[in-house]
């Protein structure tokens, strides 16, 4: 059997890659083999345990493939011969391809807690079957430690807090809650939004172990505390699923990624990776960083796919900006670029500017909502490198104005003239918009370094 293009994993990153490859060659055949045949869309896992009524809902359809006439084939590819140019699937087919996009994806990490093995202990698996056992399994539950404070931690928290009688921990071994993604301010707003509902938080703390017979009945923390417990859902993370790239032998960087350049190529020539297994350097140092989001896999995808035959679109990937949204409670939180933290643990000079609004005129309206919006920026230049948002749903576009403005590397000066719309019960007012209020803001503390 034989495709020009084979597309190995059906996540985002593979579907994305699979039609765009179609849409830029569409004489080209398009073969997309991936493991999970039930696979959902992995960001709304969370959701899938109460806010969905049916998990059915959140169900990645092959609809959009068929009908751009990609071919959907559900085994496992076990070995790659980048000299012969061909897979072999699990089944013993072997498929010949004249370009190859490896989209693997992540494995979640099982840390080496003693009695990680019990019966009860649990990491989220991205199919619909998995899901399903996961949620029937957590309704019988009545005390749940999450391990990881990350925000699939944080979500399956704010998701499990709604469930009636079911009592809820979090274990984060940082200071804080979301801590790699936003500045202390905006993680106190994240652990207040989870304390209100009931959720019990516990930072600075490690897992020493996981306690029971067969079954796990709590929880040992570091510092010697125990939390009963008969559900443990390990969050702490992922590392990618570099296997297959790894045997045939692709490069793999230091931290365990394949290796790929500017246009997604691999070290072999007609072999490209995209997604979460694929090398992320950071927009602002150029070297790795874990950063694994759907957002930033679908644009690796559009750009490997539309260059796969040769550059078309030139270097539009400079690096990760790492732009990030939830909505923990009734609050949304939004990142992109650098926070102020990680700004001064890098060595960036950098000041910021903060400003609280609403996003409504008047603030007499129904369902004003008070918005916070803080900015992190160079003193100089006035280059924008970071900015956080928590407030209404709005604000989950808000975000990616902002780090749209951090990839053109806009200053607060060209944001404080920024033309804008706004209507009253759309927008906050003219006069004080947060994107263009902490710009003002920020140019004020920029003319007041100069004066030192």
């Amino acid at each position: 059997m034989e495709s020009n293009v084979i597309v190995v994993g059906g996540g985002p990153a593979g579907i994305i890659s699979a039609l765009t490859v179609k849409s830029v060659y569409p004489e080209k055949s398009v073969l997309l083999i991936k493991e999970i045949g039930d696979s959902v869309i992995p960001c709304a896992i969370p959701y899938m345990i109460d806010t969905m009524e049916n998990p059915k809902e959140n169900a990645i359809s092959d609809q959009p493939l068929e009908q751009a006439g990609i071919k959907v084939m559900i085994g496992k590819v076990i070995s790659l011969d980048t000299n012969a140019r061909n897979v072999t699937t699990e089944s013993g087919e072997v498929i010949s391809y004249e370009r190859l996009v490896l989209a693997t994806g992540t494995n979640a990490v099982l840390p080496p807690i003693p009695g990680v093995e019990k019966e009860g202990v649990f990491t989220i698996k991205k199919s619909l079957s998995a899901i399903i056992a996961l949620r029937e399994k957590i309704r019988e539950a009545k005390k749940i430690v999450i391990v990881g404070g990350g925000f699939i931690g944080a979500e399956f928290a704010d998701e499990l807090s709604k469930i009636e009688g079911l009592e809820v921990h979090i274990v984060e071994i940082m200071p804080k809650l979301l801590y790699t993604a936003f500045d202390d301010e905006i993680c106190d707003k994240v652990e207040e939004e989870l304390l209100e509902e009931g959720v019990k938080i516990h930072t600075n703390s490690s897992i020493a172990s996981i306690n029971g017979n067969h079954r796990v009945d709590s929880v040992s923390l570091g510092g010697g505390e125990t939390l009963p417990a008969d559900f443990v859902l390990v969050s702490i993370g992922a590392k990618p699923s570099i296997e297959l790239a790894r045997e045939a032998g692709l490069r793999i960087t230091d931290r365990g990624s394949i290796w790929v350049d500017d246009y997604m190529q691999t070290n072999i020539e007609g072999v490209f990776a995209v997604g979460d297994c694929a090398l992320k350097r950071d927009f602002f140092t150029r070297r790795e960083v874990p950063v694994w989001l759907a957002s930033t896999a679908t644009a690796e995808a559009r750009n490997a796919g539309a260059n796969l035959y040769g550059i078309r679109v030139l270097n539009q990937i400079q690096g990760t900006i790492a732009a990030f949204s939830t909505k923990i409670g009734k609050v949304s939180f939004a990142s992109a670029g650098m926070t102020c933290r990680v700004s001064e643990k890098e060595g960036f000079r950098s000041l910021s500017a903060s400003v609280v609004s609403y996003d409504r005129h008047p603030v007499t309206l129904p369902d004003a909502c008070e918005c916070m919006l803080k900015l992190c920026f160079s003193p100089r230049s006035g280059i924008i490198v970071g900015g956080q948002v928590y407030g209404c749903e709005a604000v989950g576009e808000l975000i990616n104005v902002i780090a749209l403005a951090i990839q053109k590397r806009v200053t607060v000066r060209e944001v404080d003239m920024m033309q804008i719309a706004t209507h009253p019960l759309l927008t906050a007012a003219p006069t004080v918009h947060p994107f263009i209020n902490a710009a003002h803001q920020g140019l004020a503390k920029m003319r007041a370094a100069v004066k030192e």
